[in-house]
Formats: C-alpha cells, structure tokens, sequence
C-alpha cells in the first residue's frame, strides 16, 4: 500500500468514525475577500466530531486554545476551508496525511484594513492615519481571536495610572493576493480595533499579533 492509498483509508476511516459520533456540518470554500460563509460558497455537508488535539475523549476542551483535532472524512476538503455547524464555525488548519486533521474553532468575525494616509498642506508635509481613508483587504472573516501570544502596551495618556492593553492573537486562513504586515488594522463584530504587530505564515494560515487600540 502506498501513501496516497494509506491516506485515502485514514479519511474514510475518519470519516465512518464522524458519521458514528458527529454531527452534520455544512463545508465551505472561501471565494474572494469577504464574506466566506456566503451560501454560494457551500458545497457539500458533511459528518464532523471534533476532539481534543490529542484525540482524546474524556475530558472537555480548554478554554484557552482554539486547536481541535477532526475526525471528518478529509478527502473532500483543503486547508482554508470552513465547517458550519452545532459546535459553531470552524476552518480547516492543516492536513499532513497520514496525521489526523487539525481545525482551529473560531470566536469572531473580523476585518482586514491598511490605513490610509492623508496629507495635510503646510510649511512642512504632513501625513497622518485617516479612518475614513482606510484600504479594505479581507471582511467579514470568522476567526479565533484570543488574548495572549501578542505583546501588550501601555494607553498613550501618558498618565501614571494608565492601563496596559492586552496583546492579542488572532488564526485565520490565509487569503490569495492579501499580504498583511505591520500597522494595519484589525477589526471585529463588536467594533474593537486593533493594530497589527507581527504577522506569521504557518502553512495556510495566518497567525497575526495585534494590540488593541485604545482612543
């Protein structure tokens, strides 16, 4: 048996083992740069059982990490992809036959923006960040956004009391022909934004260090 054979059993395997013990999740491929739940992004549904990323089944997951192992028969699916079902959104993380899927579970919907710069005539040129003025890169894409990973600051007051902001991390698959780095703002459901310190590359998906941003 040689591996691709090997891989195609573990997915059926996986697969028998969802229908047993999981649930029906609708599967979606991202088509663009907004909105990858879109129902004409659907194309199939499936069996999924989410365990823990040990695989393990007698105890319940952490709170403080997103990882998930996925027993779903990976065959019809690629890094990137997400899962919508009972136990919420979910995208596909990394497969590496003859591994088990992992998945990372998601806890918001944010949006990409490179901001824009506005000059101001004078003596001298002046340029600053305008809102108003911002570059959309990706929208409405669910995600997990967790606070740790990222390296906290201080509010810029300037006052002895000021309170330090949390460093954040946020997963999400990578998105073609969207390059993210440095400056640019995060934003999700609630209307919080953050401003990216560090961006990572991790085999499809985006690991991405922000802080957030505090008027």
């Amino acid at each position: 048996m040689d591996g691709l054979r090997l891989a195609d059993r573990l997915a059926y395997g996986a697969g028998c083992a969802a229908r047993r013990t999981g649930f029906w999740y609708d599967a979606y491929r991202p088509d663009g740069l907004a909105a990858p739940l879109n129902p004409a992004n659907r194309f199939m549904r499936l069996c999924v059982a989410f365990v823990l990323p040990s695989g393990a089944v007698n105890s319940p997951a952490g709170l403080t990490t997103p990882y998930r192992q996925a027993w779903v028969d990976w065959s019809y699916l690629r890094v990137g992809d997400y899962l919508s079902g009972p136990d919420g959104v979910a995208f596909v993380a990394a497969m590496e036959p003859p591994k088990p899927m992992l998945a990372v579970m998601t806890n918001a919907c944010i949006s990409l923006a490179r901001p824009g710069v506005t000059a101001t005539v004078g003596l001298n040129e002046y340029g600053t960040m305008e809102p108003g003025a911002e570059i959309p890169l990706v929208t409405d894409y669910p995600a997990s956004l967790l606070v740790g990973g990222g390296s906290g600051d201080r509010t810029r007051n300037g006052l002895p009391d000021d309170t330090k902001v949390p460093g954040v991390t946020a997963l999400l698959p990578m998105v073609a022909g969207v390059v993210p780095r440095v400056a640019d703002i995060l934003s999700n459901q609630r209307g919080e934004r953050f401003a990216v310190s560090s961006v990572e590359e991790l085999s499809g998906i985006w690991r991405i260090f922000v802080v957030q941003a505090v008027r």
